[in-house]
């Protein structure tokens, strides 16, 4: 079977950079229809804990696609500036897409996803 990737080189290439961005610069996304304000203060517990370690993820006008417990958890640690990937490369229609596919994992996560308990000790 010859080689197969269903990513193009340009966006394996985008992945790699992140950069801080301050959090006034940064625009929740209008319709996020995610409500779990419960989940704030047990992001804030690892940030604290090991650090801002995954970034945000933000469209060309920095508006979150993902990563908007993160924000919120952000904002209320008081922090200034947090990492982001601007994915720049993205069109709308993409960002929407990545969203909405986004939510559909963490959906799975929640209901449907089996976990083996013995290898997370």
């Amino acid at each position: 079977r010859g080689k197969e990737n269903t990513m193009n080189d340009k966006n394996a290439v985008m992945m790699e950079k992140s950069e801080l961005m301050k959090l006034v610069d940064i625009t929740p996304y209008a319709n996020n229809p995610r409500k779990n304000d419960r989940a704030i203060e047990p992001v804030m517990n690892s940030i604290r804990e090991f650090g801002f370690n995954q970034p945000i993820v933000v469209d060309k006008d920095h508006v979150i696609i993902v990563g908007h417990t993160r924000y919120l958890a952000a904002l209320e640690l008081g922090l200034e500036e947090v990492p982001v990937y601007v994915a720049a490369h993205l069109s709308e229609e993409q960002a929407r897409a990545y969203r909405q596919t986004t939510r559909q994992m963490s959906f799975l996560n929640g209901t449907q996803a089996c976990w083996s308990w013995n290898l997370m000790q």
